[in-house]
């Protein structure tokens, strides 16, 4: 519990961040997370956070399909 009280966010953050367009497909966000070992995306509107998509978020957008 020490390392927590330590460390700041910024120390454990990833910094070179990928990120969707909040026009880009489903399929654009599915290739971006089954090619890379992460399990969310920030969603932007040209630079502005609109939302994050997770692998969570991409399961249940599939499980409504059947």
């Amino acid at each position: 519990t020490l390392m927590y009280d330590v460390l700041t966010i910024k120390q454990v953050m990833t910094k070179d961040v990928l990120t969707v367009q909040h026009k880009d497909t489903v399929y654009d966000a599915a290739l971006l997370l089954s090619e890379n070992e992460f399990h969310a995306l920030p969603v932007l509107d040209e630079t502005d956070l609109v939302g994050i998509v997770t692998t969570k978020d991409l399961i249940k957008f599939l499980l409504t399909l059947f």
